[in-house]
């Protein structure tokens, strides 16, 4: 049976979508293995179908991209259409910037890299994005942009090694990247090669019935392997199970199943995989967008079910008649496809251009960098000085210590702290901390290790400005009690991998004190601003715009209850802190919240940028509001 038509590569296919699904609904952990998925099956056919074309002498370049375009384009175009002209009603005036860039990488097939830019620690987080998902497609379309012209230039006897060569070069690349850049490692068709090359590695291979069989001895481990590990029963460390997830699927490839009703119905699926990767994506995010916080499973399960009938319609009336040759000439079809890229580029730019309010909502809810863009000290290259733009005289008296939080604070102490001036040292994710750091389960700990030596320095500046009196430690301090973090402790210039927990982490923030206070200074701790389930900033701004916002957190206010459950370990990490280091905590709850509800804006000013940090505007009411400099001087001690 020819690669193109087997329907177990179509069953699997549906299982690769159905995993994705499963995970953006939250049903399956590691879902986004089925992408991994996806990549080999894409790279096994196409591969094998350019090399049986060059052994035959047909194959044509611009036969290949005709029908790539062909078989992707329609269906993306009506999605990125449709998507576009609905983003008004759910998107900021920050996330339609983002999405412009979006759709700009979509028609380009840059998408992945448009995505690498826009993924930092302060970006719009992935359930804003509506094109999010055409990172893969970008990923792969750059694979075969390359993969052509290698097949017909290599020699046939070198091709097998030189497909194995750079699988694993790109693989080792991967691996290295991963440590200090994740999201490099993520979205970059370098470091994401080695996936789509397992697929043309297997269609590479000899085809024989004596190999087909040692791999059919495999069939069910594979199996059990692309079912269990996406829903979180694999060794949870990414990179480890892509491997694992990608060499099964070369193994269920290599061994063609027989027919039956489970893999005729999983192929179904598999017939509208790519509507249903294109249109579940946007649907979903926003259903998110339109309850601000997460919605109801039942909101879900309908976006979902609304999802399965469009991708059926997108298939039947565009995916399919297209592929077929719904244009009998070419060249209309090549030209009419150019025509609707630059087009929907254009069309998508002015429509955005005209929903964005003209509030400037882009300028108040800027990334907050307290006194400067360099104040934000990045992984790799901890402070030796204060530089001169990150604190406000000479001599400063007051030092804020922290990380983004502590940012977020300084613009408004910085206008209100007067001739005594202040220092702003900071890092991104950092908590203020001696020999403990926090970093994500899934990723490295390299960044902990950054942050440690981070305080140390911070520290040793500390020592040599005896001018600085009083400093001030400010964080969310939710990192260290989360279970999507682990904690980093040093001890005899060794570091050691531990659960996160209230006591490991307050032990860090005790030596810290201790130490500041060897020194003679004086120390105070401000706990973090009041936070909800959603982005506060975002909220706010839509709720300016009229857009759609349902459920109970349309009026944008952040209830006491709700907040008091989502940071109970927090509150009870700053109480064991103020008790164990006898340290005050100064907290903006009095100003901010009665029994109820905590105010999120004042006079209309939104006081906050996202869905959690200060804006330079909320920063500066509520110091000149609360005298909050005088405030935290007198309760340092």
């Amino acid at each position: 049976m020819p690669r193109d038509s087997r329907a177990d590569v179509q069953a699997l296919r549906g299982l690769s979508v159905l995993l994705v699904v499963l995970y953006h609904t939250q049903i399956a952990p590691f879902g986004y293995l089925g992408v991994d998925i996806f990549f080999v099956i894409s790279g096994f056919l196409i591969t094998g179908l350019i090399a049986t074309q060059l052994e035959q002498s047909r194959f044509s370049f611009w036969e290949f991209y005709y029908r790539r375009a062909k078989r992707l384009l329609p269906t993306a175009y009506v999605v990125i259409a449709l998507t576009t002209i609905a983003a008004p009603f759910f998107l900021s005036d920050v996330g339609l910037g983002d999405f412009r860039s979006q759709v700009l990488g979509a028609l380009t097939f840059t998408g992945n890299i448009v995505l690498w830019n826009q993924a930092d620690y302060f970006g719009e987080s992935a359930e804003t994005k509506p094109l999010l998902h055409f990172w893969s497609l970008a990923v792969e379309e750059q694979y075969y942009l390359l993969l052509p012209a290698f097949l017909a230039l290599a020699p046939k006897r070198w091709r097998l090694t030189a497909v194995s060569l750079l699988l694993v070069a790109s693989l080792a690349l991967c691996l290295y990247v991963a440590i200090r850049h994740p999201y490099a490692a993520f979205y970059l068709m370098p470091t994401r090669f080695w996936e789509i090359a397992i697929g043309s590695l297997g269609a590479l291979l000899p085809a024989s019935a004596r190999v087909a069989a040692k791999f059919a001895a495999l069939r069910l481990p594979a199996l059990v392997l692309i079912l269990l590990i996406p829903i979180g029963l694999g060794s949870q460390n990414l990179i480890v199970d892509a491997a694992l997830v990608c060499l099964a699927t070369l193994i269920l490839l290599l061994s063609p199943s027989r027919d039956n009703v489970a893999v005729r119905s999983m192929a179904k699926i598999g017939d509208i995989s790519y509507s249903l990767y294109l249109v579940h994506w946007p649907v979903l995010v926003y259903v998110r967008a339109a309850w601000l916080a997460e919605p109801p499973a039942l909101a879900i399960y309908a976006a979902v079910a609304f999802s399965v009938v469009a991708s059926l319609v997108l298939h039947r009336f565009v995916e399919k008649p297209f592929r077929q040759g719904f244009f009998a000439s070419r060249g209309r079809m090549a030209s009419g496809l150019l025509a609707a890229t630059v087009l929907l580029g254009f069309a998508s730019s002015v429509d955005i251009g005209a929903a964005e309010s003209r509030v400037g909502f882009s300028e108040s809810r800027r990334i907050n960098y307290g006194l400067a863009r360099q104040c934000d000290f990045t992984s790799g290259s901890p402070p030796l000085a204060i530089p001169e733009a990150c604190q406000t005289t000479n001599r400063p008296e007051l030092l804020v210590w922290g990380d983004s939080f502590a940012m977020a604070l300084v613009p408004g102490l910085a206008k209100t702290i007067g001739e005594a001036g202040l220092a702003q040292l900071t890092m991104s994710g950092c908590f203020p901390a001696i020999g403990v750091a926090a970093f994500k389960r899934v990723a490295s700990p390299s960044f902990a290790e950054d942050c440690i030596r981070f305080n140390d320095n911070v520290l040793g500046i500390l020592k040599n400005r005896p001018g600085i009196k009083t400093v001030v430690i400010s964080s969310p301090f939710d990192a260290p009690d989360s279970k999507d973090f682990m904690l980093l402790k040093r001890r005899d210039r060794t570091f050691t991998e531990v659960d996160t927990s209230v006591d490991g982490a307050v032990e860090g923030i005790k030596s810290l004190i201790e130490a500041v206070r060897a020194l003679g200074r004086r120390v105070v701790v401000l706990a973090p601003p009041p936070v909800a389930g959603f982005d506060i900033g975002d909220c706010l701004e839509r709720k300016v715009r009229g857009n759609l916002m349902l459920g109970r957190h349309s009026d944008c206010q952040i209830y006491v209850t709700d907040y008091r459950r989502m940071r109970s370990r927090t509150l009870e990490l700053l109480n064991q802190v103020a008790v164990k280091a006898d340290v005050e905590v100064v907290s903006y709850h009095d100003f901010l919240c009665d029994d109820t509800k905590c105010r999120t804006e004042i006079d209309g000013k939104s006081l906050y940028r996202d869905s959690g940090h200060l804006s330079y505007e909320g920063s500066e009411i509520i110091a000149r509001k609360t005298r909050l400099a005088e405030r935290l001087v007198r309760a340092a001690r």
